[in-house]
């Protein structure tokens, strides 16, 4: 068995989705020596880096992450190529038009976005979900879905979360290394902190081919 990382790292000041303005800082509190050792702390807002959205996100009254149950976040996932020589933007439901969507959990969209990730490219301009495809991945009987790029939204939106969310799937954002999923279904990990009453969480998204 291969285990594949699919997390982007996180840094202190690394860019985040806009309008995000919480601190992101990784701070060493001590380092190594004769009578220390190393301890950190950590600040940043739960939507940094490659993070989970859970419905509690875009709906209120529902669970927090302490309450989410571990088998949401894992299962039986395919990853899928957005149509070769697609602009950045919406993404069409034609992106499925050949896939069976029975016996899979998580369904990944691989845009090729994540070769902006680290530059102000980034977060501008990138490849989201139609409406159309939303629906039709909401109406799947899926765990989740996730991409290489900030969200599931263009910026401001929120109708690809609102659907997904209403079905009570997670979402998936700022995915990394999708380049070396292959085509065949894998196990897919992506294990949230428990933070009480909270809508999203970094996580350590994981492949096990």
């Amino acid at each position: 068995m291969r285990v594949i990382d699919l997390s982007h790292t996180i840094v202190s000041g690394m860019e985040q989705y806009p309008g995000d303005d919480q601190p992101l800082r990784l701070l060493r509190r001590t380092e190594h020596g004769p009578a220390n050792h190393m301890s950190s702390s950590l600040e940043f807002g739960c939507h940094v880096g490659t993070h989970i959205d859970t419905p509690l996100h875009f709906r209120a009254g529902e669970p927090g992450l302490d309450a989410l149950p571990l088998d949401a976040c894992w299962g039986r996932a395919r990853v899928v190529d957005t149509p070769a020589g697609q602009r950045p933007g919406a993404l069409s439901a034609g992106s499925l038009d050949t896939l069976d969507l029975k016996n899979l959990d998580f369904l990944l969209f691989r845009t090729g976005w994540e070769r902006h990730w680290g530059t102000p490219r980034y977060y501008q301009e990138w490849p989201y979900l139609a409406a159309e495809l939303a629906s039709v991945v909401a109406k799947a009987g899926l765990k989740g879905v996730g991409l290489d790029s900030p969200s599931l939204d263009a910026l401001g939106g929120y109708e690809a979360h609102d659907l997904c969310a209403a079905a009570g799937m997670i979402n998936i954002e700022n995915l990394a290394n999708l380049t070396a999923l292959p085509d065949e279904p894998f196990t897919l990990l992506v294990l949230p902190l428990k933070l009480a009453g909270c809508e999203a969480s970094p996580v350590r998204a994981a492949a096990l081919i």
